[in-house]
């Protein structure tokens, strides 16, 4: 049996998947980390090494769209993790990010948060 590799393109989740699993997940889109969690991911999708380079590349990159700091983009998007952590639906977070969750642990680091959802997206192709 061949196995087919999907590019970017052909496995690319629609903005309305992306907005569907974040509203899922409990992140609330009146907050400014809920977009800068949506542009994130879509520069991790067109690059995955992006991934390795958050601090010093993806909230640069962020903040530089958004025009504000790198030091606002992180905190908001902790932010809305943390929201996401403590008042979101538990079983799809669960569904998502299985190995994060463990009783009284907090909330992952937001380049876990990030990776995590990014596979689980590419995942759904």
């Amino acid at each position: 049996m061949d196995t087919v590799c999907l590019s970017y393109e052909q496995a690319k989740p629609t903005m309305g998947q992306l907005h569907e699993i974040l509203l899922s997940i409990g992140i609330p889109p009146n907050i400014h980390g809920y977009s800068y969690i949506v542009y994130s991911l879509e520069l991790i999708m067109e690059d995955p090494q992006a991934m390795y380079s958050v601090t010093k590349g993806l909230y640069i990159d962020v903040a530089k769209k958004f025009g504000t700091k790198p030091t606002s983009v992180e905190r908001s998007i902790r932010f809305a993790i943390g929201s996401a952590w403590k008042y979101g639906n538990q079983e799809f977070i669960h569904s998502i990010f299985k190995s994060c969750i463990r009783p009284y642990k907090k909330a992952p680091s937001n380049s876990v948060f990030l990776s995590r959802l990014y596979y689980y997206i590419m995942n759904m192709a």
